[in-house]
């Protein structure tokens, strides 16, 4: 294989991400015009409109090179094939459904590589006829954790999310970014926060918490990044020999916690915020 170096990693991807840069331009514009479908065979754009899928497919596609350069000593990384793909989605052990965020990126972006459309498509459903029988098995095993209580993060402000995701079912979103003049009541001990599809919420917070999460705001604002707040939690966890099953497992093991209580399904679906009560079922498992 070719391993004519063409810069950093990190400049390779900052080349691809901005010939995808869709910020600006109309999204339906450009979808009208493409050539590009879906898996639905709907028609899609061919570049990326916001800075989360932009933020996304930085993430994706960095790791995808430092794979590449690691397992297979390519260091340009427009010659990843889809024998590098297939070995980097598998090495995941990932569901088709989570794989299929990967292929709708990968497809966009084939032109800076050497797979091609079809190449993926193949591998897309080559992956999701083999996924049947071992999604139920997956969807069986619980994401909650153990004795949260006994889960200390080193990092201070990591535990401050840590703390308002464990005790309070705070998704990390709204844990890692608290504007305290807006969403700090400090009459009443609140916090008031959005939830995912919009709907306000509020918690009351013992003094001494609020204290820590003012002490650690800066310009009014207590900010902690996501990815660094995963590699604490995942530190903390692994610790108690238990498996990382990302962020969300907290709200998993609240929401258990809640029903142990004697808390109602609805009771616990209004506290995690959930627009409909049979989403916690997921939950429960």
């Amino acid at each position: 294989m070719n391993t004519r170096r063409k810069g950093s990693l990190i400049f390779q991807v900052n080349n691809i991400i901005k010939k995808y840069n869709g910020i600006g331009k109309s999204k339906l514009e450009f979808r009208e015009e493409s050539n590009l479908k879906s898996e639905n065979n709907h028609k899609i754009s061919p570049f990326f409109h916001s800075y989360k899928s932009l933020d996304n497919v930085r993430a994706n596609l960095t790791n995808l090179a430092k794979f590449a350069k690691i397992n297979h000593n390519i260091k340009d990384i427009s010659k990843i094939d889809i024998f590098i793909i297939k070995n980097w989605i598998n090495s995941k052990n990932i569901t088709y459904r989570t794989a299929s965020n990967y292929f709708s990126e990968l497809n966009k972006i084939s032109d800076c590589f050497e797979y091609t459309k079809e190449e993926i498509k193949e591998f897309r459903n080559e992956l999701k006829k083999s996924d049947i029988s071992r999604t139920g098995l997956l969807a069986e095993q619980t994401r909650s954790y153990n004795n949260l209580q006994s889960i200390i993060l080193e990092n201070e402000k990591s535990d401050i999310v840590f703390q308002l995701q464990r005790d309070f079912g705070l998704r990390v979103k709204a844990a890692s970014h608290i504007n305290i003049s807006k969403q700090i009541k400090h009459t009443e001990s609140k916090i008031e926060y959005s939830e995912k599809g919009g709907k306000l919420s509020e918690k009351i917070l013992s003094i001494s918490l609020i204290y820590k999460i003012i002490k650690y705001s800066v310009n009014n604002i207590f900010s902690v990044n996501k990815r660094t707040y995963s590699r604490h939690l995942q530190k903390a966890i692994e610790k108690t020999g238990q498996k990382f099953n990302g962020t969300h497992g907290i709200r998993h093991s609240y929401a258990q916690k809640k029903m142990k209580e004697g808390f109602t399904k609805a009771q616990v679906s209004n506290e995690l915020g959930h627009t409909r009560e049979n989403i916690i079922d997921v939950y429960l498992r």
